[in-house]
């Protein structure tokens, strides 16, 4: 009956928190120096009714990242194995990721699976995960809450952490395609990252899917390539709908490049697919969370964009 029951867990891919779960708090790519935002974590995590660890490497350093590969590896993998974690929450971003993604083992994960939650440089472990085929959560991440967050962003993340669905709406723009409804299973996540595993294991399939994109800190022109680079490796033929978050800190660009980000995406995009801008999800103070591998309904009416999961 034990191992029955296992099994039917085993297939349930959409996870979810309950009341005095915990959560491993870890850190897979860049280091993070503050032990504030650790405790502040800690004490969110508690006001939720959540139990929770920091794991043995998450605040070390090995020039930019957080400990050795092996160290961040041995981590994420513990909590991975670990049948009491139900969260995996990434501290921050960064770069490090590629660096250990291939050799996580699923083998207990898959006995016990939990949600991961992070963005950035997490967007790696996102694909991996959906490779696996398990929904996962890109949503803020513990570094960014030295800011002051939002509620409803706080609100919106809890509610996609326990309940696994997320509700809300933000106005678009003028670049945003004509279009009434549409709805997929919505993969993706940090452009430059995404960029970088075209034509590698772990490379993704966008047929039939809606597609997010985001990035921060990149040229005009790098912006292009990347989008250039996903359009020849066809991942924009069979989309539903293409979902544009934030680009932030573009630095400028001598001589100036001369078309925005939403032109640049537009003038790659076949038409008739739907292309939603505006997005509130990325390197932003208000960051929405978005549930990879779970199927979103994105309604526009007006002026106003609605996103359902």
């Amino acid at each position: 009956m034990t191992c029955k029951l296992i099994s039917i867990f085993a297939k349930n891919k959409a996870m979810y928190l309950q009341n005095n779960d915990l959560v491993a708090l870890v850190s897979p790519a860049g280091y993070l120096s503050d032990q504030q935002i650790v405790n502040q974590t800690q004490k969110l995590l508690e006001k939720w009714g959540l139990r929770s660890y920091v794991a043995p490497n998450a605040l070390k350093q090995s020039g930019h990242f957080a400990g050795t590969d092996q160290q961040r590896l041995s981590d994420l993998q513990a909590a991975m194995n670990n049948p009491e974690v139900k969260m995996i929450w990434a501290l921050r971003g960064g770069y490090g990721s590629i660096r250990i993604v291939n050799q996580l083992d699923f083998t207990l994960f898959k006995q016990n699976p939990k949600l991961l939650v992070g963005f950035s440089d997490i967007t790696v472990l996102h694909q991996k995960f959906q490779q696996e085929g398990f929904e996962s959560l890109h949503a803020l991440m513990p570094v960014q809450l030295k800011n002051k967050i939002p509620k409803e962003v706080i609100k919106q993340t809890k509610k996609a952490m326990f309940e696994n669905r997320t509700s809300y709406s933000f106005d678009t723009n003028s670049f945003t395609t004509d279009f009434t409804e549409v709805s997929g299973k919505v993969i993706g996540g940090n452009l430059a990252n995404l960029y970088s595993l075209l034509g590698t294991n772990l490379d993704f399939d966008t047929a039939g899917k809606i597609l997010f994109i985001e990035d921060v800190g990149e040229q005009l022109y790098n912006i292009d390539r990347m989008i250039i680079g996903l359009k020849n490796a066809g991942k924009f033929d069979n989309l539903k709908a293409l979902l544009v978050g934030q680009f932030t800190d573009i630095p400028e660009n001598k001589p100036a490049f001369g078309k925005t980000v939403e032109e640049i995406v537009l003038e790659h995009i076949n038409p008739g697919i739907p292309v939603i801008f505006n997005a509130p999800i990325g390197h932003i103070t208000a960051n929405y969370p978005l549930i990879f591998g779970k199927n979103l309904t994105i309604t526009k009416q007006n002026n106003t964009i609605h996103l359902a999961q």
